[in-house]
């Protein structure tokens, strides 16, 4: 079965949200060096039995999702500037209304600027099947 015929924008667009999600989970690219090796000492008993907040960090992505977003940031090179903004931040999660205060325009023409990234990345996935990325 030809796999190009799969593709369609629903699938497009949840490639790049997995890849937004992989993306925020990779660590930082920098480490705070440490000044001191001792260990940290209790300040309170508050923080002694574990009543302070606790910050929970988000699972490492799986090396074949790091790979498919490597694969599908490719993609949105496939988009002009203006598409490549507006459907990388829908990906990431940013609603309407805000990228309509930062952009300027309104969500009708947003839309459409969206829907013509995914178009492009649709067309550019059916006419290439060796960038079909594998599961």
């Amino acid at each position: 079965m030809d796999q190009t015929k799969t593709w369609d924008e629903s699938l497009v667009k949840a490639w790049l949200k997995e890849a937004a999600d992989t993306l925020k989970r990779l660590p930082p690219g920098y480490v705070k060096p440490r000044v001191t090796y001792w260990p940290d000492v209790v300040q309170t008993s508050f923080y002694s039995f574990g009543h302070a907040r606790l910050s929970t960090k988000l699972a490492a992505p799986s090396p074949r999702a790091i790979d498919r977003m490597d694969q599908v940031l490719v993609w949105l090179l496939v988009c002009d500037n203006d598409s490549r903004r507006i459907v990388w931040a829908r990906a990431c999660g940013v609603p309407w209304r805000r990228l309509e205060d930062v952009d300027g325009r309104s969500h009708v023409t947003l839309r459409k600027v969206a829907d013509r990234g995914l178009r492009d990345i649709h067309r550019h996935l059916r006419r290439s099947p060796q960038e079909v990325p594998t599961f």
